[in-house]
């Protein structure tokens, strides 16, 4: 079913629309919460928790981008999980993946005046100027947490190409945002 069709579901309230969801995007929502917090029971009950969240969100909110919105609705509440859970349980590509980030993006002092939706269209806009290979390896790392093997497997490079890659593109983004006028 068209992405369309079932947002128009939910905005009838119609019960069908949380099924055609899971249906369409189930799998792919599965393996975001899974690769933050590589447990089957909590991703599976982050899944389910985030058809509650898109339940509630539309109406009145009409995404442009059913996916890209369901996707972070799972994203959302995976990380929420994940910070229950770091007490009990560490996820070792995750955390390294937020310290390679954490390298680059700023923290609240190092940003005043300059909103967490401002840095996200810098972000956005850096991505839009990154070329195919870079964004989407850049994308796998740092948005589904995939590890370095595994990207390196989906795209058929070695984990060198990949982590140089890595590196190069959180290079340019900070090189971006003190552009912009951000501190690093």
């Amino acid at each position: 079913m068209e992405d369309e069709k079932i947002i128009e579901l939910y905005f009838e309230r119609d019960e069908s629309a949380i099924s055609e969801t899971e249906l369409k995007y189930g799998g792919l929502c599965f393996q975001v919460a899974n690769n933050i917090l590589e447990s089957r029971l909590d991703s599976e009950e982050c899944v389910a928790d985030s058809y509650l969240g898109v339940w509630n969100a539309i109406p009145p909110t009409r995404p442009k981008s059913f996916r890209g919105f369901l996707l972070k609705i799972v994203r959302n509440i995976s990380l929420g999980r994940l910070r229950k859970n770091l007490a009990k349980k560490r996820s070792r590509d995750l955390e390294v993946s937020l310290e390679e980030l954490k390298e680059v993006l700023p923290d609240e002092s190092m940003r005043p005046g300059c909103t967490e939706n401002e840095i996200a269209e810098i972000i956005n806009e850096f991505l839009d100027s990154a070329d195919g290979c870079s964004k989407n390896i850049f994308i796998r790392r740092y948005w589904f947490f995939d590890s370095v093997s595994e990207i390196a497997r989906r795209f058929g490079f070695s984990e060198s190409k990949v982590k140089t890659s890595l590196f190069r593109s959180r290079s340019r983004l900070r090189k971006m945002l003190a552009e912009k006028g951000v501190r690093v």
